[in-house]
């Protein structure tokens, strides 16, 4: 009887734990180039609002859309909303996957985009072997964490050259992968590029929460120094 009681609290504790650490729920922000973008999840909503980096409000205007059922499957989670055009089919909102200390979420922008019942969406998703990619969306309090990384404005030369190929890998990746799910005129270019220039900072330690003029201050300050331009060569060789 011990036994038995014993494996029930085990499992009761495994699966608590698994859900306490999928908890999304909250305000969520995307560094962009002028500030960040906030979402706020809730129960059963998703709610955008751009925000300057003191996280005032930009504009009075807000986006947001009714979270229908949230999906946790194990590798990511599902936020799906209702067919406006018809009650028995859903799409998916957000694709996200939740980061091991909490402190960050990946928004996947090549998760499955389909219309379809909860349940095919479901195994859709579960039978997606693909390499998910996103763009990080942080707690407001990782921010603050975030702004103690090196500044960008302390790069040597050594390091803008890690940058630079790192940023050519993490390109090549992400380019390869958005050409097999998205056809057509490449749009968001700029603000793709911009995202994974921050993400790629993080990687190196430095500090991602910049805008439009500090990372085209960064590359001004490397970019005519001869040994950066045939450092670039050869990267654009490979």
């Amino acid at each position: 009887m011990k036994k038995i009681l014993l494996i029930v609290i085990s499992v009761c504790f495994i699966n608590c734990s698994s859900q306490i650490e999928q908890n999304i729920d909250g305000k969520w922000y995307l560094i962009n180039k002028s500030g960040f973008a906030e979402f706020t999840i809730t129960k059963d909503s998703l709610i955008n609002q751009k925000v300057f980096h003191n996280f005032d409000k930009k504009y009075k205007s807000r986006r947001a859309a009714k979270i229908s059922k949230k999906v946790f499957l194990k590798d990511r989670i599902l936020l799906l909303g209702e067919n406006p055009k018809n009650s028995a089919e859903y799409y998916t909102l957000m694709t996200l996957v939740p980061s091991k200390n909490k402190n960050y979420v990946e928004y996947i922008w090549n998760g499955i985009d389909s219309i379809s019942s909860i349940k095919t969406l479901t195994k859709i998703n579960q039978n997606d072997s693909r390499k998910l990619l996103g763009y990080n969306l942080y707690t407001k309090e990782y921010l603050d964490t975030l702004k103690t990384k090196k500044s960008i404005e302390d790069m040597t030369i050594k390091d803008f050259k890690k940058y630079l190929k790192l940023f050519s890998k993490n390109l090549k990746i992400a380019m390869t992968e958005y050409k097999k799910n998205i056809k057509g005129y490449y749009g968001e270019a700029s603000s793709f590029n911009f995202q994974i220039s921050l993400q790629t900072l993080l990687e190196l330690d430095y500090n991602p929460i910049q805008d439009s003029n500090t990372i085209n201050s960064m590359f001004s300050k490397f970019i005519k120094n001869e040994e950066i331009k045939e450092f670039m060569k050869t990267l654009k060789e490979k």
